[in-house]
């Protein structure tokens, strides 16, 4: 019987103990959401850099195409006359508006 009576006897935990473990747990809970918070902002950074990557690839590619262009002598002298309105010796040169209020 004495053997029973000391199984019923729990041990109970010290006020102290109860407060420590209440921190260590609150402690657990705020490292985790701390690492997620850190998480999502990595993940939100990579997405924005990879939107940034796209866009310099397509500006490199256009850059490289108007780099190929300027070297060719055609191009620019296409450039020149539509543009900047250069002629050649004894060229005349007609400019038309753009209106369509005569239709």
């Amino acid at each position: 019987m004495a053997r029973s009576h000391n199984k019923k006897k729990r041990r109970r935990l010290s006020p102290m103990l109860k407060l420590a473990m209440v921190l260590c747990a609150a402690l657990m809970i705020f490292s985790g959401f701390s690492e997620l918070k850190t998480m999502y902002d990595l993940h939100r950074s990579i997405s924005d850099t990879q939107q940034k990557q796209s866009a310099l690839k397509a500006e490199k590619k256009e850059l490289t195409k108007k780099k190929k262009d300027l070297s060719d002598p055609d191009y620019i002298e296409y450039i020149a006359r539509g543009k900047y309105l250069v002629t050649k010796e004894g060229e005349q040169v007609f400019k038309f508006s753009n209106d369509d209020t005569n239709n």
